[in-house]
């Protein structure tokens, strides 16, 4: 049953997958007729004799990230989202652990949780974004982001804001509610921005870069915080939840620094639409 599941889902995506390049192909923009392009170059670029360190990965990928700043932004951003995701997680899993001992129903409110995350990310994704992302400039998205995940994590960290004691750790309900902020937007908002940035740059830009960003910073961006927090342990000790929220305020500010940074060299909507036109078929 479950595999006959899985098997219908894949189905799925590949149907739609196909109806995406549908939509593209009519639109006058299907990746695939670059991707050709692109092979034809490189091969009279090799007839010629052309061809030297470009053939390099590494010196291609260390090529385009200096000559695009914004592809080294956003390998920047993905790093300190992937590391305040990574904390929360953390604390969310550590604070679950103690308020519900019992491995069966904590197992049934993890499932809920994350059932929760997937509802709203859906919502907000198929229902609330397509219609807000027409008034609403992504650089502003981008600043949204972690200026509302800022105001959660002040929130754990500072338990004054809320009326709580000092000395208690931080309740399950914000430290979930946190969480799921934070996952919800990760999945919904930042997916769209992050694949709106790549849409105005050429061939090489966008898909070598993503390949690099997909591979190296979201797996580096969690693994760091991970290490560090082995590392802290090692040294100092267990660590306890309020000092976990301290960091997650840090992790949050340094979120915002970087997607400061990368809303001030994403395009408007305006100069996404002129770049998607200039490299529709045909122009």
């Amino acid at each position: 049953g479950v595999l006959g599941m899985a098997g219908l889902v894949l189905g799925g995506s590949v149907i739609f997958g196909e109806f995406a390049y549908d939509v593209a192909e009519k639109n006058g923009f299907n990746p695939a007729d670059e991707h050709f392009r692109k092979k034809e170059q490189t091969k009279l670029r090799a007839k010629n004799g052309s061809e030297d360190q470009h053939d390099n990965l590494i010196a291609k990928a260390r090529d385009v990230f200096a000559r695009v700043p914004t592809l080294w932004a956003l390998f920047c951003e993905i790093l300190a989202c992937q590391g305040l995701s990574t904390l929360l997680n953390v604390l969310c899993v550590t604070k679950v652990s103690e308020v519900i001992p019992d491995d069966t129903e904590r197992a049934g409110w993890m499932g809920k949780f994350f059932a929760t995350i997937n509802v709203l990310s859906c919502v907000l994704q198929f229902g609330i974004l397509p219609v807000t992302s027409s008034y609403i400039e992504p650089s502003a998205l981008w600043k949204g982001m972690p200026m509302v995940m800022m105001i959660m994590t002040c929130l754990l960290a500072f338990p004054k804001l809320t009326g709580i004691s000092r000395s208690s750790d931080p309740s399950l309900n914000l430290i979930a509610s946190a969480f799921l902020v934070m996952k919800t937007m990760e999945f919904s908002v930042r997916r769209m921005l992050d694949e709106m940035v790549y849409v105005p740059l050429d061939y090489e830009s966008r898909f070598l870069g993503k390949e690099v960003i997909g591979v190296l910073g979201y797996r580096f961006g969690k693994s760091a915080a991970s290490l560090a927090l082995s590392a802290l342990t090692s040294s100092f000790g267990t660590i306890g939840l309020r000092e976990l929220s301290y960091f997650t305020t840090g992790a949050a500010t340094l979120w915002f620094g970087t997607a400061w940074r990368l809303s001030t060299l994403v395009p408007t909507r305006a100069e996404a639409e002129e770049a998607y036109q200039k490299m529709k078929k045909g122009n």
